[in-house]
């Protein structure tokens, strides 16, 4: 069986890829190793290393991830330089976790990827780190492929008597990232339609921006909280298909959601969620939806169905088989 090395980097994304036929080592580069609060460890989680102990021969690939943001933040590139280094010899893939901020930013980027493979989280993240260049990475080929996630059937999805008829949404991240979860737009709807917001205190320019509720205690109550809701509003355009917004719809919640990032690809607008192009549109389909509680129910259970159709675990795990392939890791 594939053994795969990896470390801490976006526990979400790293506990999607252990659906892959593989078993995996984790690294301890980070703390904690494992946030069990975010999701339970896999069966096929079986071995983890302290950094200097990795020995590369054990492994037939090595996972290492970086964003937009690693070239001004050394806090966020050293894990990558260090695994980059330490991992010599055997493949390696970049797992991309954002999209570019500037020409300058993406040229300083495209310097720590050097020549290594690259797995992007939509297309438009890759087309946008490519640049129009059509980069090659070192095997000859196209330097910037996609993967879109991909999820198992483990979202709950309640009734629409077991909803709170609220809308809400989930952001993270500190003062660089404020702009690109749309944190302002957070804001300005928490006091034109009393969106909820689970988040932690961002400061930006010198204002604090704090979520009006508290981060869940763990994937339970996590996945409770989705099934319990009926809208969950999405403000950025910059994510490469965040994870939360596809869980929120897998969950037969609302999604109302700006474009970009291919999500206007699978969305048929007020069928299976509804897309705004900006804040007055975005208001008022978020008080429309919140006065029609049936008619949003019916958007975001089709919408389940559209989420379940396109964002499933088999799909997801063939499409890394197949990069896989591409670099000959696998047969």
């Amino acid at each position: 069986m594939l053994h795969i090395l990896d470390y801490p980097w976006h526990q979400v994304h790293l506990y999607r890829l252990t659906a892959l036929p593989a078993t995996f080592t984790i690294a301890t580069i980070r703390d904690p190793f494992w946030n069990l609060h975010q999701r339970p460890i896999p069966e096929n989680v079986t071995d983890v290393v302290e950094g200097h102990q990795i020995d590369p021969a054990h492994y037939d690939l090595a996972l290492l991830h970086l964003d937009q943001w690693a070239d001004r933040n050394p806090t966020r590139a050293w894990p990558y330089r260090f695994m980059k280094q330490r991992t010599q010899g055997i493949p390696q893939i970049i797992i991309m976790h954002g999209t570019p901020d500037t020409p300058q930013n993406r040229q300083a980027v495209l310097r720590l990827i050097g020549d290594l493979p690259v797995v992007c989280n939509s297309r438009q993240a890759a087309r946008e780190w490519d640049g129009g260049e059509r980069r090659e990475d070192r095997y000859g080929l196209p330097q910037f492929r996609t993967v879109i996630h991909g999820y198992a059937n483990e979202f709950y999805n309640y009734p629409l008597e077991e909803r709170r008829v609220e809308a809400f949404t989930v952001c993270s991240g500190g003062s660089m990232s404020s702009w690109y979860h749309g944190l302002p737009v957070v804001q300005r709807m928490i006091r034109d339609v009393g969106l909820v917001w689970y988040g932690r205190a961002h400061k930006w320019y010198g204002r604090v921006y704090d979520g009006n509720r508290p981060w869940l205690p763990n994937y339970d109550a996590y996945r409770d909280m989705l099934a319990s809701s009926l809208i969950y509003f999405s403000p950025t355009r910059r994510a490469p298909m965040p994870g939360s917004r596809t869980e929120a719809a897998l969950s037969g919640c609302c999604v109302v959601s700006v474009p970009g990032n291919d999500w206007e690809d699978y969305v048929d607008d007020w069928e299976t969620g509804v897309m705004v192009n900006n804040y007055t549109e975005a208001r008022d389909a978020l008080r429309y939806l919140l006065a029609n509680p049936e008619e949003t129910y019916r958007i975001g259970q089709r919408g389940r169905e559209m989420a379940r159709d396109a964002f499933g675990v088999d799909r997801f795990v063939g499409d890394w088989l197949k990069v896989l392939a591409e670099i000959g890791v696998v047969a």
